[in-house]
């Protein structure tokens, strides 16, 4: 083979080579938090942190094994980080654990070159009304068809109702928040560097409708000097034990919450909505939340056993997708393996010439 035949076939596999390199996309990375700093409030975090114990234990509830996270600790720092960058979106961190009155608590971190802050929701954060027309909005649009399926006065329906009352409810909110919902915990958050997606699982309940109506099967009573267990007669059309610590405040809404999760409970569907994060991604603010979940396959540890059989059984996500820069092309392992070889050719090559 001639010389100039050997250039060419070596000039042909390094610009095959090279075109490989050009056209290699860069490898996406999921990043999880880094750098995590906790705020806090009176000298302390305020965050309450669910683990699985070691070994982890299984509970079944309402016929189901679920796994126990029965590790829970306050204001433990490195428990909280491990919740945060483990590999479940169950274990997680709740912002506030005092009051059903969120002050402002959270975290900042690192996403690889992007800034991160997750907080509590106070009732700050509802005054402008861009957040409770945007919670609003969620609800019904999820819960339209449940709320035309449910009879008010006048032959009117409970969506028409909500419609009318509409304005109404976002100036309610404005002023007093939705308090209950402001103590988020926070299962995961994790940033595609590729596709520029932040993705933050909050942990809540599968069903909130036992939140609002009495769904217990059983409920225990006192009988002479001994408790006994006995079928609720209450099971479905009474009052939860904590609507209270639920409620809105607001009369038609709390109403609105009670009669859908009643109409729920009956029609053996899940009510379902998650409490709410705020999220400040380098300098873009948003309001993380959700009206559908998955299974966690998890339950708390420290729930009230007799009133709660939901607590940490739902995972809601939220995502929001932030521009990116060009990705920078990165040559795959089998390419740089291909530039060795080209490397080798040459090397060959140039032997070969000082020979001839």
């Amino acid at each position: 083979m001639t010389a100039s035949i050997k250039n060419f076939l070596m000039g042909a596999t390094v610009a095959a080579s090279m075109s490989a390199i050009a056209s290699s996309p860069a490898i996406a990375t999921t990043l999880k938090p880094s750098n995590v700093q906790f705020s806090t409030h009176n000298g302390l975090p305020q965050i309450e942190t669910y683990l699985f114990g070691n070994p982890p234990a299984v509970e079944t509830v309402n016929g189901i094994q679920r796994q126990v996270l029965n590790d829970v600790s306050r204001n433990d720092v490195g428990k909280a980080i491990q919740a945060l960058t483990d590999n479940s979106s169950a274990t997680n961190v709740e912002l506030w654990y005092r009051s059903e009155t969120p002050q402002r608590v959270g975290f900042t971190a690192n996403l690889g070159t992007n800034t991160l802050k997750v907080e509590s929701v106070t009732r700050a954060d509802w005054a402008d009304g861009v957040l409770a027309t945007a919670w609003l909005n969620g609800f019904r649009n999820n819960y339209s068809s449940l709320m035309a399926s449910i009879a008010t006065a006048g032959g009117s329906n409970m969506l028409n109702d909500f419609n009318t009352n509409f304005d109404t409810l976002v100036g309610h909110l404005r002023t007093n928040g939705f308090d209950v919902a402001g103590d988020p915990n926070i299962g995961d958050v994790t940033y595609n560097d590729q596709t520029g997606q932040l993705k933050v699982d909050l942990v809540g309940h599968l069903d909130v409708a036992g939140r609002y109506v009495d769904t217990r099967p059983q409920i225990e009573i006192r009988q002479g000097t001994n408790r006994i267990m006995v079928n609720n007669p209450n099971l479905g059309i009474g009052r939860s034990p904590d609507f209270n610590r639920n409620a809105t405040g607001n009369v038609f809404l709390d109403n609105a919450l009670f009669a859908l999760s009643q109409k729920a409970f009956q029609t053996n569907q899940r009510l379902q909505f998650s409490e709410i994060a705020k999220v400040t991604f380098n300098d873009d603010v948003n309001y993380a939340f959700a009206f559908a979940a998955t299974d966690s396959g998890a339950i708390a540890g420290n729930r009230n056993r007799i009133n709660d059989s939901t607590s940490h059984t739902g995972i809601y996500t939220w995502t929001k997708n932030y521009p990116t820069n060009p990705p920078t092309s990165v040559p795959e392992p089998s390419t740089i393996l291909g530039l060795v070889a080209v490397g080798g050719l040459f090397a060959a090559g140039r032997k070969a010439n000082q020979k001839a």
